[in-house]
């Protein structure tokens, strides 16, 4: 059964100075949000638990092993770790509301300006550092300044592989990464936990269901259609609904529960709008989390040796370093972008210079000029797993029921 969480223990947990104020104005979903706050994942973490009690014949390897083929698992595995064969068998059940066809309208969509979604990842982490709750794990497994770049770098992979469509199907690579991802959640969660200094009561559970409710409803859907919009990018309605329904999808195979998942985008809008009306205080922690964002969270690629690549960065991280600072304070709440180190200047018009480029190239998309809707999907696609050196052929990506078929007269990315 589900804790309720006192409105003066969420505010301290978020760091929210409104709770309470938030609270009067959306009761239920603010309830839920502070209930939330003290679950984690009643799925995954079980089989940490397993992994980990001292009993299991099994290792994190066989796990990781046997995602990359869920439908051909070794019994003896599952025999001997049941929360797992749980996990697995939970998973790969979709929920009744769960659509193919639209999930894989709203892939097509998004991917139509991909390498746009994709430059918002700064934003996406941005927007989740402003919380104490968000930044503290990463503080306590000592990876505040550490990794930026790789962690950019997995983040964009995984965007990549979950919406890419058709790589969201159950056995295909968006899947399975998620899979692995929500299961490291669990381990990071089963860590911190053991740890005689984390205190649920201060910090919330780590990684809780409410963080990742807002990471992948504001963070991650949201906020991108928001920038895309300030970009003078346009959805109809039934593509914004599309998205709504993939990222849904997305949010529970990560172990989002149902009653915190968006059913609409404009219940999505309302979980934005809630989360922005907080009064949360970023911590010094916030601090440096996008300070090392904008130190090392960039590298261009160039297609050039590694030292020339570097020397590349060199020279160019002077303005590119400004120009990202002032961009990202175009979404974010001016008190919290301060708060977190973040000034405006005149480079955040950059936007507003790029926005007659961007509306001429949807000028040439509507009429034709750029190919197919299909086509253009593709290219974007293409264009931006090559930047993260994802090989959309390797037949690992495209899940079993893929594998056993022709792959010369199949192509489930297309």
């Amino acid at each position: 059964m589900t804790r309720h969480v006192p409105s003066e223990v969420a505010a301290a947990i978020t760091g929210s100075q409104n709770w309470a104020e938030v609270r009067e104005r959306y009761p239920d979903h603010v309830d839920a949000m502070g209930d939330a706050l003290l679950v984690g994942d009643p799925q995954a973490d079980p089989v940490i638990a397993e992994l980990f009690s001292g009993k299991a014949e099994h290792k994190w390897n066989d796990i990781v092993t046997a995602l990359d083929a869920p439908t051909m698992v070794d019994p003896a595995l599952l025999k001997k770790a049941p929360a797992f064969r749980a996990f697995l068998e939970h998973a790969s059940t979709p929920p009744s509301w769960f659509d193919p066809a639209l999930a894989k309208a709203g892939a097509d969509a998004w991917w139509r300006f991909g390498s746009l979604q994709s430059s918002t990842l700064y934003q996406s982490l941005i927007y989740g550092y402003q919380a104490r709750g968000f930044t503290h794990p990463l503080a306590a497994t000592g990876r505040l300044t550490e990794g930026t770049w790789d962690r950019l770098l997995a983040t964009g992979r995984w965007v990549t592989l979950a919406t890419a469509p058709g790589l969201m199907d159950i056995g295909a690579g968006g899947w399975v990464e998620t899979l692995r991802i929500r299961l490291v959640h669990a381990m990071v969660r089963y860590h911190l936990r053991a740890q005689d200094d984390w205190d649920d009561e201060s910090w919330g559970v780590p990684i809780n269901q409410t963080y990742s409710q807002l990471t992948i409803t504001a963070g991650f859907l949201i906020l991108p259609l928001t920038v895309a919009k300030d970009f003078g990018i346009r959805y109809s309605s039934a593509e914004l609904e599309a998205i709504t329904h993939l990222w849904r999808w997305i949010g529970w195979v990560m172990g989002v529960q149902d009653h915190l998942l968006p059913i609409s985008y404009e219940d999505a809008v309302r979980t934005w709008q809630i989360s922005k009306e907080f009064a949360l205080q970023p911590n010094d922690e916030s601090k440096v989390l996008v300070r090392a964002l904008l130190d090392d969270g960039f590298k261009p690629d160039l297609g050039l040796p590694g030292p020339l690549n570097d020397a590349v960065h060199a020279v160019t991280r002077p303005f590119l370093r400004p120009v990202f600072a002032a961009v990202s304070t175009r979404w974010v709440e001016p008190e919290v972008a301060s708060a977190m180190g973040l000034r405006p200047n005149p480079l955040h018009h950059l936007v507003d210079l790029a926005r007659p480029v961007v509306r001429s190239r949807e000028l040439a998309r509507s009429l034709g000029l750029l190919g197919s809707e299909r086509k253009v999907a593709r290219r974007e696609l293409r264009l931006a797993t090559g930047r993260l050196g994802i090989d959309l052929s390797d037949p690992k990506l495209v899940g079993a029921r893929y594998r056993a078929a022709d792959q010369n007269r199949m192509d489930p990315v297309a």
